[in-house]
């Protein structure tokens, strides 16, 4: 690529993140005040997913009453009079549509744009008509990837959630990951399209963080190493039945846990460990239920001097 091609791409690429900075101004601005009034420090990124809250039981009922009163209707008439029953039966086809479209209307009606500010201190969530829900940084005692299956029991098949965090409070606060980078104009296809274009422009694309380096780097890393802390102390850290102590890896049933003298690399995916050793046959520890927190183990056993490695994939 020539000088100039490479500067007008590069000049092409600022006009795009300075035009998104710009269409996100207002939501800064707000990220600016929060984290002043909740003392979290300067904003570090804003990120913003859409929520479609879950239905309450008045409202199913509600969706479903013109199902329900069609069906009751087509019963009478068959009992009533048959012969009028197969038309009113036949106009079914013409119903299904509207009442499809209206139903999807009503429920995507629901849908809101939930943010999440980063800040040096720590985050904090917000709703349009919500108070901000703040979580430090420090106050994260656990940390964990989240998977939830996608597909039969005997798959082993997961969906990505984003991350979970525990706080010494004892409350749960999950991180999805469909929150993007509100300043990144090519988000959530931005390594993507990286990854088809030539080298250079791909390497000239600007960078943002995603909310997953974003958790990794302010929660995940303290609490990996605090955990491989505790394990060289003594403790036993357990993640889906999976033990890891001082002295091995043990899996649901091990009476005993296998010395990492006798283990040649552990591979995790998803629901899924497996423990290769030095010699003899490999030992798979599968978790049908729940396929969390398999990647913060790969890194613990990593910070443990262990040789592991985890795919993201089932």
């Amino acid at each position: 690529m020539s000088a100039g091609a490479r500067q007008r791409l590069d000049e092409r690429f600022r006009r795009r993140v300075e035009q998104r900075r710009q269409d996100h101004a207002a939501n800064w601005e707000h990220a600016v005040r929060v984290g002043q009034g909740l003392g979290l420090g300067d904003p570090l990124g804003i990120y913003h997913t859409e929520v479609l809250p879950p239905l309450g039981a008045r409202r199913v009922l509600w969706l479903a009453s013109p199902a329900v009163l069609y069906v009751v209707g087509v019963v009478l008439l068959v009992l009533w009079n048959p012969d009028r029953a197969l038309p009113f039966m036949g106009v079914l086809p013409c119903l299904v549509g509207p009442y499809v479209v209206v139903c999807t209307l009503i429920t995507r009606r629901r849908r809101f744009t939930r943010w999440l500010y980063a800040y040096g201190g720590g985050f904090a969530e917000v709703d349009p008509d919500g108070q901000p829900r703040p979580v430090r940084w420090d106050e994260v005692t656990d940390a964990v990837d989240a998977w939830s299956r996608d597909g039969g029991e005997s798959e082993s098949t997961w969906a990505d959630d984003g991350f979970q965090l525990t706080t010494a409070d004892g409350r749960t606060v999950p991180i999805t990951a469909k929150y993007s980078n509100a300043l990144d104009p090519y988000a959530p296809i931005g390594g993507m399209i990286a990854a088809l274009v030539p080298a250079e422009v791909g390497a000239a694309i600007p960078r943002f963080p995603t909310i997953a380096a974003l958790i990794v780097d302010r929660a995940v890393t303290p609490v990996v190493t605090r955990q491989a802390g505790a394990v060289r102390g003594g403790a036993v850290l357990t993640r889906g039945g999976v033990r890891v102590t001082r002295d091995g890896i043990a899996g649901p049933k091990d009476a005993t846990a296998t010395p990492w003298a006798a283990i040649d690399r552990v591979e995790l995916r998803p629901g899924r460990v497996k423990v290769h050793p030095v010699a003899g046959k490999a030992r798979t520890y599968t978790d049908h239920r729940d396929g969390s927190g398999y990647a913060v183990l790969c890194r613990v056993l990593l910070a443990l001097g262990v040789s592991a490695s985890f795919e993201p994939r089932g």
